[in-house]
């Protein structure tokens, strides 16, 4: 398969993961934080709203930043309190999915050297890619974890 098209499908299935999971989800359920120390389902998707933000600007798409999204849900935030409302942060998610579809199918320079974030270091594209998309997928597993906590079924 074409690297773009795998990366491309591999990060749309997640708006779908999304759906599944939040599914059931009310604002006011999202918004609170289902047990001690753990983050509201709200602040989870804000958080990967912001890093699917940062995805594009790595891979080139000129896209504006907003600074209310690594304000509010950068790495070691609260956990807590979402700028928007479930259903916009929902809506945000999957705004980022055509313009992630289009960088990835344009993307060619698969190996270039890239900080990765979360190590602080320079690796292949790829490499980076691989690791936010694991970061992506963990943070879409606690979704469902949260809905049982709100005494919701699981989804998935």
């Amino acid at each position: 398969m074409e690297r773009g098209k795998l990366w491309r499908t591999a990060f749309g299935n997640n708006v779908r993961m999304l759906e599944l999971n939040g599914a059931g989800l009310t604002p006011d359920l999202a918004a609170k934080r289902p047990a001690s120390g753990v983050a509201s389902a709200a602040w989870i998707v804000g958080h990967l709203v912001m890093t699917r933000q940062r995805i594009l600007k790595m891979l080139g798409t000129g896209l504006p930043e907003d600074p209310i999204w690594g304000q509010t849900y950068a790495r070691g935030g609260p956990g807590a309190r979402a700028h928007l409302e479930w259903a916009e942060l929902v809506e945000a998610f999957g705004a980022t999915d055509l313009p992630l579809k289009e960088a990835f199918q344009s993307l060619t320079d698969w190996d270039r050297s890239t900080l990765n974030p979360a190590v602080g270091s320079e690796q292949p594209l790829e490499q980076v890619l691989t690791f936010l998309y694991m970061h992506e997928c963990y943070h879409l597993g606690q979704i469902g974890i949260i809905r049982k906590l709100h005494g919701l079924p699981g989804a998935i």
